[in-house]
């Protein structure tokens, strides 16, 4: 993940005056490694995980549209599944590419007019890739709370937790994450400058003046984008799936001793395990997301640091893959554990290979 600024600065070797520890991390990767292993996760590990989830996201989607939107935790799942796409979408897009790796420092080595064309790209899709990234770490949330309610406190469930009111939260997250994140698009410019190291005119991705003027307000929006993201949210989902599965379980020992267990109950148990799985991944994927606070020697946000050791960059990117991944194979998740799921998914298929039969 980038800064609110979205400035990505690269910097293989290290610095006079850094830190005893960040000099001897440097020191445990070569420049040359470095770069190869970076193109090696961003132009082959990152971008099949990607393809593979968005895949199955849309597959999702189409799966969810057929079961109807009349249970709340459709509405969730298949909002989950979009913002998913979309994360996938602006993490990997062809701007960010040429930016970040597309030479060896982080600019873009075309004409004037190009490159500004690229960059305005860039924030487009820098914009879809953290707005969409809020809305996914926030859904579990929605999904938690969702089974909160329908776990221990059954007979006021349907006067609480309503499509409408699913739907309602849902688009508060749309437009709150990309309104923040549009606001914080402004921190940054363009810039067409010439490059010693190139011996060429790029262009570059700097802070602006804006972000210069507004420091404090930067540090406010980077706190809140650090609690309401990677902090509450995933700490809420582990303490309600706790909870869930205390109850889940208890309730298991009770039908033991029961002869007349209702299919309804049955059926709501299995969905509510296969949510449960869904928010432990989401649960084990923030907690990797928070290891920068916690080891800034060998991980690290770029928004605390412009020039990481080697080993924080590829470091880094890894902490990318995870998002990546948790955004790719909640597919995996339904189909496993969701007969239902599987059906639909079966006949889906089978429809769409029919199609393509005929139509050859």
């Amino acid at each position: 993940m980038q800064d609110l600024a979205g400035v990505h600065q690269k910097n293989y070797s290290s610095t006079a005056g850094a830190e005893d520890d960040v000099q001897t991390t440097v020191q445990l990767v070569s420049d040359e490694t470095t770069e190869l292993v970076m193109r090696v996760l961003m132009y082959g590990v990152t971008p099949t995980i990607s393809i593979f989830g968005i895949i199955g996201n849309i597959f999702t989607v189409l799966v969810l549209w057929k079961h109807g939107f009349r249970k709340c935790s459709n509405i969730a799942l298949v909002s989950l599944a979009v913002s998913d796409v979309t994360f996938l979408i602006g993490f990997n897009s062809v701007p960010k590419l040429l930016y970040e790796i597309g030479s060896s420092l982080d600019v873009f080595t075309y004409s004037r007019g190009v490159s500004y064309v690229l960059f305005v790209l860039y924030q487009i899709f820098h914009i879809m890739d953290y707005a969409s990234a809020g809305v996914s770490l926030c859904i579990p949330v929605l999904i938690t709370f969702e089974r909160l309610m329908a776990v221990f406190l059954p007979l006021y469930f349907r006067q609480v937790v309503t499509p409408r009111r699913t739907w309602a939260v849902v688009v508060c997250l749309v437009v709150f994450w990309y309104g923040f994140f549009i606001h914080t698009s402004f921190y940054s410019e363009f810039d067409y400058r010439f490059s010693l190291e190139l011996n060429m005119t790029v262009g570059v991705i700097q802070r602006s003046a804006y972000h210069y003027s507004n420091v404090k307000t930067v540090f406010i929006l980077e706190e809140t984008w650090s609690l309401l993201m990677m902090k509450i949210p995933p700490l809420f989902t582990f303490i309600g799936c706790l909870g869930i599965g205390i109850k889940i379980k208890l309730a298991s020992i009770k039908r033991t001793h029961m002869t007349n267990s209702s299919s309804g109950e049955a059926s709501s148990n299995r969905t509510t395990k296969m949510l449960l799985a869904v928010c432990t991944l989401y649960t084990c994927t923030c907690a990797i997301l928070s290891l920068p606070t916690y080891v800034p020697q060998y991980f690290y946000y770029t928004m605390t640091t412009d020039a990481p050791s080697n080993l924080g960059t590829i470091l880094y990117q890894v902490i990318n893959i995870v998002l990546c991944i948790n955004s790719s194979c909640n597919f995996i998740i339904y189909v496993v554990m969701n007969k239902n799921f599987r059906l639909t998914y079966k006949a889906l298929f089978l429809n769409l290979s029919r199609d393509a039969k005929m139509n050859f």
